[in-house]
């Protein structure tokens, strides 16, 4: 029994989950993925959101550390880790970025 919907493969899948795990322990956060439809100007388009959490506190009881939003056909990537890759690598930027505005705040 054939099916069309062959290209995420369960090795797709561990790699997206291992990939998320390194990040979360290397930053010492929790991440929490989202993904929805967005339409501009008729056209649709899938926007994944990566917020990054302190570690060991329930989401939404704090203000998250970061947060990124990428616009799936902006980054012209076809697999669903190569999105997730693209999507950490921004929120690490994003997380890096507010870690030296706050350290510059405290030297102030």
């Amino acid at each position: 029994m054939g099916s069309r919907h062959h290209s995420l493969e369960m090795t797709e899948v561990a790699d997206v989950r291992d990939t998320l795990m390194a990040f979360e322990e290397h930053n010492n956060v929790q991440v929490e993925l989202r993904m929805g439809l967005s339409v501009l100007n008729g056209v649709p388009d899938i926007e994944m959101t990566a917020i990054a959490h302190q570690r060991g506190v329930e989401i939404g009881d704090q203000p998250s550390l970061a947060s990124v939003s990428v616009k799936c056909s902006v980054t012209n990537l076809k697999h669903w880790k190569d999105v997730h890759t693209h999507v950490l690598y921004a929120l690490d930027f994003q997380l890096a970025l507010n870690e030296y505005a706050s350290a510059e705040r405290k030297k102030a």
